[in-house]
């Protein structure tokens, strides 16, 4: 009779290398599969930052080499607790240094960032937008600046979480025999709609919550009467789970055969007028048929 899985507030996720034929078809999105590290983007930028905001970094540091080892990709939500955990605890440091105010608010804000694993799309953006940072000459400036930087990256950083989702609920439709895999942008949301070699589908839902800004992933069966809906849920979520997906809360009910899912109802209505044509061409087929047995007898 069909099920869905609701799953609230993505916290992490490995980052997802997609099977071949996966693969294939993200390339004809854009963004999909290329982002790079901001740490990494940082450390390109080190000769353009001014001496005294280096050496204010060093001394409270053992280097100043921004590169991270880390293979999972953090929700946008626990990047900025970090950060706003993180920079008042480095700023209070850097003051300690004797620096200026100026200074020690831009070296404590590198500083952090450079530890941070934020993940972007557009890096010579970026680029531009930390050097208005760093050139700020009074306090305002710098505080609007370094808003419009976090502003930024969060919208960034959050397009690859979501599309690293997608690879996720890609591979585990493939994995559990769903290899007719398509990728649509509808409202907002990224779907990902699976079907198998029988016309059934699985649809998944990647979409950023306005009001708590958690990311979340529902996925549902869609024609599925023949009751393996129940394990087909079970062994997709189970898929997800071996690429280190780390949920906040989890819910699995089932549906009565009714989609929940806005793009879910279409698939259904879709499926539906297909099945409609394909009953009026069959009629009118054999309709023609009985047509000419007639004329010859």
């Amino acid at each position: 009779m069909s099920e869905i899985t609701h799953r609230t507030n993505i916290n992490r996720i490995d980052e997802v290398n997609p099977v071949e034929e996966v693969h294939a078809l993200m390339s004809k999105l854009n963004d999909m599969n290329r982002n790079q590290a901001l740490n990494l983007v940082l450390s390109d930028m080190l000769p353009l930052v001014p001496e005294d905001i280096l050496t204010t970094i060093n001394a409270k540091s053992t280097a100043t080499k921004f590169v991270s080892s880390k293979t999972t990709v953090q929700s946008p939500n626990l990047l900025r607790t970090s950060f706003q955990a993180g920079f008042p605890i480095n700023l209070k440091d850097m003051e300690s240094s004797g620096v200026s105010p100026l200074t020690a608010r831009k070296a404590a804000w590198f500083s952090v960032l450079g530890k941070m694993d934020y993940k972007i799309v557009q890096p010579n953006f970026i680029k531009a937008n930390v050097m208005a940072v760093i050139r700020a000459g009074n306090m305002k400036a710098l505080n609007n600046e370094m808003k419009t930087v976090m502003q930024i990256l969060e919208v960034e950083h959050t397009k690859v979480f979501v599309n690293n989702l997608a690879k996720a609920c890609a591979n585990a439709s493939f994995n559990v025999g769903f290899k007719d895999i398509e990728f649509k942008k509808v409202q907002g949301k990224l779907e990902v709609i699976a079907t198998n070699g029988i016309g059934q589908h699985l649809n998944s839902e990647i979409g950023l919550d306005a009001k708590t800004n958690n990311v979340n992933v529902n996925t549902e069966t869609i024609g599925v009467a023949d009751g393996s809906c129940t394990r087909i849920i079970s062994n997709f979520n189970d898929e997800l789970k071996k690429m280190g997906i780390k949920i906040g809360s989890e819910n699995t009910k089932p549906t009565g055969g009714i989609p929940q899912m806005s793009y879910s109802k279409l698939v259904q209505q879709m499926d539906r007028e297909q099945k409609r044509k394909q009953k009026e061409l069959e009629r009118l087929i054999r309709l023609n048929i009985n047509n000419k047995q007639k004329q010859h007898n």
